[in-house]
């Protein structure tokens, strides 16, 4: 796998693209009651839009990743506690990759009679199915986010070596301090 096929975004690009959807949805005034993320890539962006847009945050769990560039079906694997009938809410994910993930969420929460769903990823794939109202960067490459550093070494260490991943842009002492615990970990034989 070359370098071209990964972006890794840093803590502070995460929260700068989060800064400009919250701009973004102050702009449109859409006056949300709650984000419903979808976890677990969601938590991360709803926590930092949270904060931003100073809102309270439910969530719902959607697998639908089992590896990078594996994906089956996204299915609802835990409901949603709040009761979102007659609220307008902003659903949140980290990127809309097919859109898959997005039209089951959405299925999903239309079902529990919310006034108004909005939806928001900070990154979307030119390829998705589902544009989310906001978003603040397309991309074609596989996104490491800085909040998956361990299950992202783990994975491309089944491909690649230290040095490679390093060049990605993941922290060093990560990739040393995991990279090493993956192999000893891994079976012999």
């Amino acid at each position: 796998m070359s370098n071209s096929k990964f972006h890794y975004i840093s803590w502070q690009d995460l929260q700068e693209a989060c800064f400009k959807l919250s701009i973004k949805i102050n702009k449109n005034n859409i006056k949300p009651n709650r984000i419903v993320a979808v976890s677990r890539g969601g938590l991360v962006v709803a926590r930092i839009l949270s904060d931003f847009l100073c809102l309270p945050i439910s969530v719902f769990s959607i697998v639908a990743y089992t590896g990078i560039g594996k994906m089956k079906k996204p299915k609802v694997v835990e409901g949603l506690k709040a009761f979102i009938r007659n609220e307008n809410i902003l659903l949140v994910d980290e990127v809309a990759d097919s859109g898959e993930t997005y039209l089951v969420a959405i299925d999903y929460l239309q079902k529990l009679k919310p006034a108004k769903i909005f939806s928001c990823a900070p990154f979307i794939k030119s390829w998705t199915k589902y544009i989310p109202d906001y978003w603040q960067k397309k991309t074609d490459k596989w996104i490491i986010f800085p909040y998956e550093t361990k299950e992202s070494i783990d994975e491309l260490g089944k491909t690649m070596d230290k040095n490679k991943i390093k060049s990605l842009g993941l922290p060093a002492q990560f990739v040393d301090y995991f990279f090493k615990k993956a192999k000893i970990a891994a079976p012999r034989g």
